[in-house]
């Protein structure tokens, strides 16, 4: 059984493996390791150079979650001026009312309406550059009341960059892991972890393509030159994707991943509901974004699975020679172990739920659930455009 007689196909199939063992362990490990180390060095500060700020905002009918979120920014830690604008796009009664009690005793807190006539318009971006209009200060922070702020060091953390000469911030925001406890909640948590670490890890590495809206910020000066959202104003969505890629260069963007600079998610709905819907809405602005990420994930997706075809193939022509198969069994270790511990890492800085043992499969079943979603989302591709209603 454990004969040096093997057959010489055994031998160039086990020699093969190696090649995507190299790749994954150098440029795929590091990739997702870059996630790591740069939170590592991102630490909240709050040096007497902090610009003027203003934080935007977005509440669309969200009544119940405004006055949590307005809170935990107007007792934010900030050394310098900062104004508060809540764009309220559904005339909620409720929500002026919020603003009107904390006014009283905070009078860098403002309101702005969007025009409820305005049609074939993406009213979120409307609201926005309204928000940005009305903004007095050279560089908004963009949030969404359906938040939770997490640290009295949030503001600051995100706008130190702005004092170091950049002009976009992208920070990180996902739901509560303990919000989401229905079946395949595990596969979610990961997936959303892997979708980050996309354009988190683009971004670290000088190539910014996307953020997310519930944590971004950018110059004023840098929204109006490029004429604000007007090259997607035919779409719902696109604010912090396709407006972002539009915008973003290699030296004028920082990425934010100090612990205090997290932001919860709330959702009303389900967690699965939305991160269907989410990955419905990525996938189809990502016809309009041209990016790199994509086809480097893509490969990585590859090469694992390569090195299992090659692995399976290898041990079935050396049978039932088991020396092929214990050494297919330790490439195995030095391949896995490494990338387990990278990924949950990752999972940990990015405050996912924590994964071991289920990541080999997640990573392998990654490529069908991308393609399951991509054809999901084809179905519903018309309703991103502003003559559909949503």
């Amino acid at each position: 059984m454990f004969s040096l007689n093997i057959p010489i196909i055994s031998i160039i199939l086990t020699g093969a493996t190696i090649i995507p063992i190299v790749f994954l362990l150098t440029l795929y490990r590091s990739r997702i390791s870059c996630i790591i180390k740069h939170a590592k060095i991102c630490r909240a500060s709050s040096p007497d150079s902090l610009p003027s700020v203003s934080v935007i905002v977005y509440s669309h009918n969200d009544s119940d979650n405004l006055a949590h979120i307005l809170t935990d920014i107007l007792n934010q830690s900030y050394p310098s001026p900062f104004e508060v604008i809540v764009l309220n796009d559904g005339s909620s009664e409720a929500t002026k009312d919020i603003v009107t009690e904390l006014s009283q005793t905070h009078k860098n807190l403002y309101i702005t309406y969007t025009p409820e006539e305005a049609r074939y318009l993406s009213r979120k971006k409307l609201s926005l550059t309204i928000g940005i209009k009305a903004a007095k200060h050279d560089y908004v922070v963009i949030t969404n009341s359906s938040c939770r702020i997490k640290s009295k060091e949030w503001l600051a953390s995100i706008a130190q960059h702005f004092a170091k000469g950049k002009e976009i911030v992208i920070g990180y925001a996902s739901y509560p892991v303990s919000a989401d406890k229905k079946l395949g909640a595990r596969s979610r948590a990961f997936n959303t972890v892997i979708d980050a670490t996309k354009y988190l890890s683009s971004a670290i590495k000088n190539k910014p393509y996307r953020g997310i809206d519930a944590n971004i910020a950018y110059s004023r000066d840098l929204f109006f030159k490029n004429k604000g959202f007007s090259r997607s104003l035919n779409l719902h969505h696109g604010d912090d994707d396709i407006f972002i890629s539009e915008i973003a260069t290699s030296n004028n963007t920082a990425v934010e991943l100090s612990p205090e600079s997290y932001i919860e998610c709330i959702y009303r709905r389900e967690p699965k509901v939305v991160y269907r819907e989410q990955k419905s809405i990525r996938n189809f602005n990502s016809k309009h974004i041209k990016h790199t990420a994509d086809t480097f994930f893509g490969l990585c997706s590859a090469m694992i699975w390569i090195w299992l075809t090659l692995s399976i193939a290898a041990i079935i022509t050396s049978l039932p020679n088991l020396v092929i198969t214990s050494t297919i069994f330790v490439l195995s270790l030095i391949l896995w172990i490494p990338l387990i511990i990278a990924w949950k890492k990752t999972a940990a800085t990015l405050h996912s739920r924590k994964a071991m043992l289920t990541i080999p499969f997640f990573l392998l079943y990654r490529p069908f659930h991308n393609a399951l979603h991509n054809i999901r989302s084809r179905k519903s591709d018309k309703y991103n455009y502003t003559w559909q209603k949503i």
